[in-house]
């Protein structure tokens, strides 16, 4: 049973009052841990070959790791997040809006529901942040409710229709809690190291004829290998997708130690 402290928090996730005042607190740690971390960047000329394209792209990150996203926008550009269209996306919208990030509102088709809850028009209007905006779309290829660190097929789609490149990126911290959520959600400590790694772009196959199951997978490799490195790199034991037995991780490129 929850205690009083899980419904509290509850109802203030759905007043917008409460929102606010949660969004306000929420941002000013995400900033009390950007300001106060000794981070260690890896990777950074990728970033930098997107960003002097010039056209939009799609940074992929997993759902666990979206805690510091907010803070890696480029600068000068239109940055957007895909977020869910529930009361939980209302905060993470709120607390994104803080750091000047965008968003477009949905959620995958929901199946038990019988329902699309904004799912199209979420997609659609990435497309349009692509294409007529040169936007840098964040998306998390496992959210919104898993499985954790299972790529959907929605990223590749994206990038495919819109020729924009995919960006790997994760982060981690040398200290911070690991939640017992689906996505395993990290929240890191101030005051400590970080590593932020962005991996290779992955430039889409042809939009005629192109696999885009090959593509979904090459995405979900590359996305788990980022993420890997930088809890390698702080130290940290490994998050495996779910699903994945010890030996199984193992048998991956980076295999290690387990949650």
């Amino acid at each position: 049973m929850a205690g009083p402290g899980a419904s509290i928090l509850r109802g203030l996730r759905h007043s917008a009052i409460g929102r606010r005042a949660l969004a306000a607190l929420g941002a000013f740690y995400i900033w009390l841990v950007l300001r106060t971390t000794r981070w260690q960047v890896e990777g950074g000329e990728h970033l930098d070959a997107v960003v002097s394209r010039g056209g939009g792209f799609i940074p992929c990150l997993w759902h666990g790791r979206l805690m510091m996203s907010p803070t890696w926008a480029p600068p000068g550009r239109r940055t957007v997040a895909m977020i869910s269209n529930n009361a939980d996306g209302d905060l993470i919208a709120a607390i994104v809006g803080w750091f000047g990030v965008h968003t477009v509102r949905g959620s995958t088709y929901d199946k038990a529901k019988r329902r699309d809850k904004g799912g199209r028009a979420a997609y659609h209007g990435a497309e349009a942040e692509l294409t007529e905006h040169a936007a840098v779309v964040a998306i998390t290829p496992d959210g919104p409710r898993g499985p954790r660190m299972h790529a959907q097929a929605g990223a590749a789609m994206l990038s495919i229709e819109t020729r924009a490149p995919i960006l790997p990126v994760a982060f981690s911290a040398r200290r911070g809690w690991v939640l017992r959520s689906w996505d395993r959600f990290f929240v890191p400590a101030p005051f400590g190291r970080g590593a932020l790694v962005y991996g290779a772009p992955l430039d889409p196959p042809p939009a005629a004829g192109g696999d885009v199951e090959a593509y979904r997978a090459a995405i979900e490799h590359a996305v788990t290998a980022v993420t890997d490195r930088a809890d390698a790199l702080m130290g940290r034991a490994r998050i495996l997708p779910a699903g994945s037995s010890a030996k199984a991780a193992a048998d991956l490129p980076g295999g290690g130690p387990g949650e």
